[in-house]
């Protein structure tokens, strides 16, 4: 396992890793590296582990890290000096940024003013250092280097790009995140200090140009919330926005990326109407562009509508953003940027479509996203972000085959996703991403197994990802993402433990799972996926009590499940979900009710559940598996009713329940 201060490169970084590595183990006298950075963390960790391999070969690494301008240009002097030549690598790292757009910023001059110094004793450079030579510089300055310094650009061994950005959460942790590659994911954070200090820097200097302030606005936004300082994130957008929104000559695209921070703050802080208007306004001063810019501004709408479950604003951002990546594609062609933004649209596309209940179109849309993505993974080779993006498209496809009963299709779907993520882990190793994307598949395959009655094979797919889960929470802490993928491995355990007819071992890990949900509403609130873990793991505790003979303990957890149920219908209205659930509540109380002889409130259930089953059915139609509960239901219905004497009632409701079987058949 790494050390703490290595983790977090995220799959790109440690991409870049793997290659600088390679150049410091097997480089003989000198070489010359590039690395462009927006902050020190992730430069900081590539650095830390340069020096522990070169410490291992008896080299040391020589920093120089000046903190004004003209300490550049003294680095000249230093490397050329006789006590610099045996160094195994100088590491010369400035990452400040000049305010405004200025081309000719005190910062920007000196580097400007290195570069050219070493372009034209690059010779002598190479004459005197026997290792390496890196610089480590923001990556605005790149095209400089490559134009003002083009004779020591041209003997460079390598370039790195690193691009550290948010780590934004999902509403729905089971879910894997679409957007997120190289240069939009990365499990690496912004340094929320150095970026919080350079924003302080620029607002004292601002002379009426935002992009800088912007952009470096994003980083200290992004990091602040990854540190848990949402009230030091929400203070430095709000002040960012004050300076510059009055000023008439503003660049919109620098308004609506400080609108967008904005925005990012308020959900932070609980006011998710808020972030809601700032990303309204963000996306009228984009009104008719066609830049990646406007495409994140929409796919932040359309999570932020993920989590007010508002499905029709969710609908409108999401075929925005759909014909947006599509107007894209046909400008740029097949690129890699293209391609990928197209796929992500789709996914968005069909998450919405699904979360409505709308199997046929989600399905069509996760297709021809996992056709998009096979066609970059031949493109790419077997990348990181190649391989993670085929296994999520994978993954929403399989998922819509298994909730339309297509159990053979979707078991190898997810072996497909499994082998991936497998992939993955190897070449990234323990990082908190490729452990997770490995336990989402295994919880799928685990899935499918269970519902296939492949109790052993089931069992260790739900084994293995809960050691990964175990190992994520000692990696993340008690975090409401660790918790939450743990108490789902345990419920998947528990389950096929109390198949195997294994009580006493699924009630305690139920149990376990249930002080995990209580815990995260502690954590989180009355939030609807707070409340629906609690309750589905009320439901599982109380079916091992029922199970045991216990129905007076199980009647609590069902009730209680039920009432939280009932909330969530409160909070989110008549979803498939919702219904669900609620439907599920009532059918586990009327169960105990009838245990208990207590048929009228047994009966009240059962037909409010056969409700609720024939609204899901309205809206999903008829696949196999509504035909299978309506006729479970129905059959309960009718044996209450036969207990409490209304024979009609009861025929009937056999009769609907042969009819649906002789139709599945």
């Amino acid at each position: 396992m790494r050390p703490p201060d290595d983790a977090g490169l995220g799959p790109q970084g440690e991409a870049e890793w793997q290659r600088l590595r390679r150049q410091v183990e097997l480089a003989e006298g000198f070489w010359l590296c590039f690395i462009f950075a927006p902050s020190p963390r992730s430069t900081g960790v590539l650095r830390r582990r340069t020096e522990r391999l070169l410490r291992a070969q008896t080299r040391l690494l020589s920093l120089h890290e000046p903190s004004q301008p003209d300490g550049l240009s003294a680095v000249l002097s230093s490397l050329l000096s006789p006590e610099a030549r045996d160094a195994g690598c100088h590491w010369i790292e400035s990452l400040h940024l000049d305010s405004g757009e200025q081309t000719e910023g005190h910062w920007h001059k000196a580097w400007v003013e290195l570069a050219v110094l070493m372009n034209e004793r690059r010779d002598a450079l190479r004459r005197h250092l026997r290792g390496g030579l890196v610089l480590v510089a923001p990556a605005r300055l790149k095209q400089h280097f490559r134009d003002m310094a083009s004779d020591l650009w041209s003997v460079r061994a390598l370039v790195l790009e690193l691009a550290p950005v948010a780590n934004r959460g999902s509403p729905d942790l089971e879910h894997s995140s679409p957007r997120a590659s190289s240069m939009e994911r990365s499990d690496s954070i912004p340094d929320a200090d150095f970026a919080l200090a350079e924003l302080q820097r620029l607002q004292a200097r601002y002379t009426g140009s935002a992009s800088a302030l912007a952009s470096v606005l994003m980083r200290a936004v992004d990091g602040l919330l990854a540190s848990k300082r949402e009230g030091e994130a929400l203070e430095a957008a709000n002040q960012t926005w004050e300076l510059i929104h009055s000023r008439a000559q503003e660049d919109p695209q620098n308004s609506a990326l400080i609108l967008h921070a904005l925005a990012k703050s308020e959900e932070a802080n609980g006011d998710l109407a808020a972030a809601s208007d700032h990303l309204e306004h963000a996306t009228s001063l984009t009104h008719g562009w066609t830049d990646r810019q406007r495409l994140f501004l929409l796919e932040d709408m359309v999570q932020l509508a993920h989590v007010r479950k508002d499905w029709p604003e969710a609908s409108r951002a999401s075929e925005e953003a759909l014909a947006l990546t599509r107007q894209l594609r046909q400008l740029l062609d097949d690129t890699p940027d293209s391609l990928r933004d197209l796929s992500v649209s789709l996914i968005r596309v069909g998450d919405v479509q699904r979360a409505r209940g709308e199997l046929q179109a989600a399905s069509a849309s996760f297709e021809e996203s996992l056709v998009l993505t096979r066609q970059l993974r031949q493109l790419l080779g077997d990348t990181p972000d190649s391989l993670r993006d085929l296994s999520v498209s994978l993954i929403r496809v399989g998922d819509v085959q298994r909730a339309r009963g297509e159990l053979q299709a979707a078991s190898a779907t997810f072996e497909e996703s499994l082998a991936l993520t497998r992939q993955l882990r190897q070449f990234l190793g323990d990082t908190p991403g490729a452990l997770r994307d490995l336990y989402l598949s295994l919880i799928r395959v685990g899935d499918v197994q269970r519902a296939r009655g492949e109790l052993q094979a089931a069992s260790a797919s739900f084994e293995e990802s809960l050691a990964l889960t175990r190992q994520l929470r000692q990696l993340l802490g008690d975090t409401p993402g660790a918790l939450r993928d743990l108490c789902v491995s345990l419920i998947r355990v528990g389950d096929v433990q109390r198949a195997r007819g294994e009580l006493q071992a699924a009630s305690a890990t139920f149990e376990e799972s249930l002080a995990l949900t209580r815990q995260l509403r502690q954590l989180l609130g009355d939030t609807p996926g707070a409340l629906r873990d609690l309750s589905i793991s009320l439901n599982y505790v109380g079916d091992i009590k029922r199970a045991r003979g216990e129905l007076q303990a199980a009647a609590a957890s069902f009730e209680e499940s039920l009432v939280l149920t009932r909330q969530l219908r409160q909070l989110l209205g008549d979803t498939p979900e919702t219904l669900g659930d609620l439907s599920i509540s009532l059918n586990l109380v009327g169960d105990v009710q009838h245990a208990r002889g207590e048929l009228q409130t047994a009966s009240a259930s059962f037909e409010e559940c056969l409700s609720l089953v024939r609204r899901i059915r309205e809206r999903l139609g008829d696949t196999r598996q509504e035909y299978i509960d309506l006729r479970y239901v129905l059959m309960k219905v009718a044996t209450i009713r036969q207990a409490l004497g209304d024979e009609k009632g009861a025929q009937a409701a056999r009769d609907e329940a042969e009819a649906l079987r002789s139709q599945d058949n």
